[in-house]
């Protein structure tokens, strides 16, 4: 029997991407690396753009008897006509949501909706209770390795400046180099294995109040070169990873609380406290790391083909 194809589809013009990146080009190498290639073959195919109707159609062939992954909205440029045609000859269909909204809703069955957080989860369950929803946990960048230890307290940010929470005062405390959050250089990865807590504070709204939810990629990143991270409790799943006692967890993102987390890491660096925390890094790193997530890719391939 011929092994089942998988397609991760994308939106065309979103090939640099970091999700692109990340959930189909990284994940599709993963899952050819970890899973028996006997069972499965990974691709990445751009999506015809909207309102380019032939090549939809063309496209029907690409989709016989393959499980098709759509990322994010990747489903919403093609022609509901052509989109019911793809369901009909696919194996079966997915949406791997990451951060994007979920509405609305395409007009064929969808057998798996794919949540890479526990707040994402969380919404989908309760919105649509008699959907199929499994987890997929977002993975950190694959090439990232641990870090050697450090004399001192390293503290650096890595993302767009408008991703992050940080008081102009504060700044200079916060190591930023220049990253556009995409898939990052040799550069930017050097950084993030030399900086021992990593800055992922951000103001966000009440889960109950949106309708898009990220998954704790830079808590990911940290734990994969054993470094802490500094987060609010507000933070997608920070909580649900790193637990409420974990020392670098702050209420709010108010300037004294931060400037006090900041003081408090300064001066705990190297300590019992410091030391004694890194445990539940290293359980987010084991979650997360390539054989895991690919196994939970598996599973939920195994849960439409069967």
């Amino acid at each position: 029997m011929a092994p089942q194809r998988v397609i991760f589809a994308h939106l065309a013009g979103h090939q640099s991407s970091g999700a692109k990146i990340m959930r189909c080009d990284q994940l599709a190498a993963m899952a050819t690396m970890h899973l028996d290639p006997r069972r499965w073959t990974f691709e990445v195919l751009a999506m015809p753009r909207e309102g380019q109707l032939r090549k939809q159609r063309l496209m029907t062939d690409e989709m016989r008897d393959a499980v098709v992954i759509f990322l994010k909205r990747a489903w919403k440029v093609i022609d509901p006509g052509h989109l019911a045609a793809w369901r009909g000859v696919s194996r079966g269909m997915a949406i791997d949501y990451v951060d994007a909204r979920t509405t609305p809703q395409p007009s064929v069955e969808i057998d798996v909706h794919i949540a890479a957080s526990g707040a994402l989860e969380r919404h989908l369950s309760a919105h649509h209770p008699s959907a199929r929803i499994i987890r997929l946990d977002h993975h950190a960048d694959p090439l990232l390795t641990r870090g050697a230890p450090q004399d001192r307290l390293r503290l650096a940010y890595f993302g767009r400046a408008d991703n992050r929470t940080l008081p102009q005062n504060l700044e200079n405390r916060v190591m930023t180099p220049a990253y556009d959050g995409l898939s990052p250089d040799s550069d930017v990865r050097e950084a993030m294995r030399h900086a021992n807590l990593h800055y992922a504070v951000r103001e966000m709204e009440a889960e109950t109040d949106r309708l898009s939810f990220k998954p704790f990629t830079k808590g990911f990143n940290a734990a994969a070169v054993g470094a802490h991270v500094l987060v609010n409790r507000q933070v997608d799943d920070a909580m649900d990873w790193l637990g409420p006692d974990y020392p670098f967890l702050i209420d709010d993102c108010r300037p004294d609380t931060i400037a006090a987390a900041i003081d408090k890491a300064e001066t705990s660096y190297g300590s019992a406290e410091w030391t004694d925390a890194l445990a539940a890094i290293e359980t987010v790193r084991k979650a997360v790391r390539p054989k895991a997530i690919t196994a939970q890719l598996e599973k939920i391939l195994d849960q439409i083909v069967s």
